[in-house]
């Protein structure tokens, strides 16, 4: 029973010194680790601006969690440092990350307003994209120098406009049609899709790739010590039970040796034992936000990765693959998508889109796709399958803002799927159309 009268909230924590370096994207270590490697192509790559020559273009790769962005910023920072020694004329923008952008518009009229006072912004509107990118010269032209310009996870940059954009930007001072003439421009492209590159038209895979820096997964030794350092600042002193750190960086490893999936587990963990009282955090603690954190993390997609046509298409898949006696072939999905953005109100984008929101999500790797050939009949189809759990998946969904579009009868179905072979859930055999009516639209 709960005292109204008694104020729940406690002034003390006594598990955790301070949680902001558990939040990887917005606090910057002292130090880096296991990446001197790639510090040092970047160095190179970058050395260029030191000496007088033109900045080159980088192009930086692998997986989230692995210190792209931060091996990025650290690299900007003393270049920065040594230009200002050397009385080298140098500007910086970024990194600006290109997920909260849908149009070549918007980004571009960002990066104009990065130029920019803030007395004299660009409005959000009301120009066209042509007018918009010569602003965006005449700015760079108007400082002068070596400009640099950082785009953080440039895989979102939206597919009708990528190639022009990563072609015209970088080349933008040898293009007789700008007004640019002295400044010299180098881009820096930050991707989590290993396979960005192969996309992109030859023109602009040279142009982008001049210089190319691949990182790699950290293995579960390298975690130890990474998220020791961030445990070492975030947790209290003689909190963590010996077995915290190596079991996180152990799961972090064997999933995808990313340090963000392992500052969350131990996140969550401190979070699990100060909910509880404990004087500090166990190994049962961890193994709980181990078993949590797959959730977390698809709610994550949910509500900040994936736009909402990304997101319903994403829980139609789900549906579709555990519907019983069903494949989730394009067309399936399509029906499912389509019965539940209209069901929860939302607005409901042709076919042909369809394709376009799954190739998205199968870049973020929480789809994939194989081929059928359909023999004598002729032509092919795409089947696909998630790369989480279902479960996991239907349940972050119905944690998120689009449980509204989760049908009320999803528990029941999963259930039957999550069955047995044996006992499995019968079903009449019915076309794409009739199969929509299992489930129940509220």
């Amino acid at each position: 029973m709960v005292d109204v009268n008694e104020n729940p909230f406690d002034g003390t924590d006594a598990i955790f010194e301070r949680k902001q370096p558990l939040k990887k994207d917005t606090f910057t270590p002292d130090t880096i680790f296991h990446r001197d490697e790639e510090i040092e192509f970047y160095i190179n790559a970058l050395q260029d601006v030191i000496v007088g020559h033109d900045p080159n273009n980088v192009f930086v790769y692998g997986p989230t969690g692995v210190g792209k962005t931060a091996v990025t910023k650290w690299v900007r920072d003393k270049l920065e440092e040594k230009a200002e020694a050397e009385d080298i004329p140098l500007t910086v923008v970024g990194p600006i990350n290109c997920r909260n952008y849908r149009s070549a518009y918007a980004l571009v009229n960002t990066l104009v307003n990065e130029f920019r006072d803030p007395e004299n912004q660009l409005p959000e509107s009301g120009y066209s994209t042509d007018s918009v990118f010569e602003f965006l010269y005449e700015e760079i032209e108007a400082v002068g120098g070596n400009v640099l310009i950082i785009l953080d996870e440039i895989d979102n940059i939206p597919a009708d406009a990528r190639n022009d954009f990563l072609y015209e930007l970088p080349r933008a001072e040898a293009n007789e049609n700008t007004p640019i003439t002295d400044a010299k421009v180098g881009l820096i492209g930050i991707s989590n899709d290993l396979k960005f590159v192969d996309v992109l038209e030859p023109k602009v895979k040279s142009t982008l790739g001049e210089r190319e820096i691949k990182f790699g997964p950290y293995d579960a030794t390298e975690l130890r010590d990474i998220l020791g350092y961030y445990a070492n600042i975030a947790f209290r002193e003689d909190v963590l039970g010996e077995d915290v750190v190596p079991l996180a960086a152990a799961f972090s490893a064997q999933e995808r040796g990313d340090v963000r999936q392992g500052l969350r587990i131990l996140e969550k963990a401190g979070e699990y034992a100060r909910m509880e009282g404990a004087d500090g955090v166990t190994e049962a603690h961890t193994r709980r936000a181990t078993d949590t954190i797959e959730t977390d993390e698809l709610l994550d997609y949910f509500e900040h990765d994936l736009s909402s046509q990304q997101a319903l298409t994403y829980l139609a898949t789900t549906l579709a693959l555990i519907e019983p006696k069903h494949e989730a072939s394009t067309k399936r999905i399509y029906n499912l998508y389509s019965s539940i953005a209209e069901s929860s109100g939302r607005r409901v984008k042709s076919e042909r889109k369809i394709y376009e929101f799954l190739d998205q999500l199968s870049m973020q790797g929480l789809v994939r796709s194989a081929e059928r050939n359909l023999g004598r009949k002729g032509g092919r189809k795409y089947i696909y399958e998630v790369t989480d759990d279902p479960t996991d998946i239907i349940n972050a969904a119905l944690q998120s803002s689009y449980s509204d579009a989760v049908p009320s009868n999803v528990n029941g179905i999963l259930e039957h799927y999550l069955e047995d072979e044996a006992t499995e859930f019968e079903a009449p055999d019915t076309t794409d159309d009739e199969q929509q009516n299992l489930w129940q639209f509220t």
